[in-house]
């Protein structure tokens, strides 16, 4: 699906059954031909891990060293999480097909532990989800449709029906995440020790509250 651009005609009236049904269909559908599927992003991904320094581009080169860490953490969920058998039970009976945009970029440490959840997730539907990246860095403009509290935040997950209506919206941590780094900001700790005991969460959680977030949507 080409980006919306409008009706380039008046012929139409403007209650037109079609303009309404353009209207409902979610900005991050949009950009549909834009994305990615999850096999693309993460050879892009790796790509940037292991290039020579003189193939990366000036910003790929500075957050080199978060893109290796976030390779490392990302293969790290894909080994130790394990859907539910409430929820393996949930994502295999339900009953409309989604897709997922995920606006992300590799350098992002929360997506390292929410994406590969993300993803083992929807390869237990059965087909009924398809997960689409959106480059956060390529196309800022999406994003910032979808800000979290006034900031660019990601990752962020737009749900949308086969049709392009916006079913949902999830990100960019789970609720017990923002809480603890909200926590931890209030007691004005250094960054690096609150991103040290927000990944620690994260692998004592093992993905399940991203789970249980998710699954919550899922009918």
């Amino acid at each position: 699906y080409p980006l919306v651009t409008g009706v380039q005609t008046c012929a139409l009236p403007i209650y037109s059954p079609f303009l309404v049904f353009e209207n409902m269909k979610s900005t991050a559908f949009q950009y549909l031909n834009f994305s990615e599927s999850i096999q693309e992003y993460n050879k892009r991904f790796y790509v940037v891990t292991t290039s020579a320094p003189e193939e990366l581009t000036s910003h790929q080169l500075e957050m080199k060293e978060y893109y290796t860490l976030n390779w490392a953490r990302s293969s790290r969920v894909q080994k130790t999480y394990a859907i539910s058998s409430s929820g393996l039970e949930k994502i295999q009976n339900m009953k409309i097909p989604q897709y997922w945009f995920v606006i992300t970029e590799g350098w992002c440490g929360d997506s390292s532990q929410s994406l590969p959840v993300m993803t083992a997730i929807a390869g237990h539907s059965n087909g009924n989800i398809d997960v689409r990246i959106v480059s956060r860095d390529a196309h800022p403009a999406l994003l910032e449709q979808y800000l979290t509290n006034g900031s660019m935040s990601i990752p962020k997950l737009i749900a949308t029906s086969l049709d392009g209506e916006e079913l949902w919206q999830w990100g960019p941590r789970p609720k017990p995440a923002s809480d603890l780094f909200n926590s931890l900001k209030e007691q004005h700790k250094e960054k690096e020790d609150i991103y040290k005991a927000l990944h620690a969460w994260y692998a004592g959680n093992k993905g399940q509250a991203i789970e249980e977030e998710l699954l919550l949507h899922i009918i």
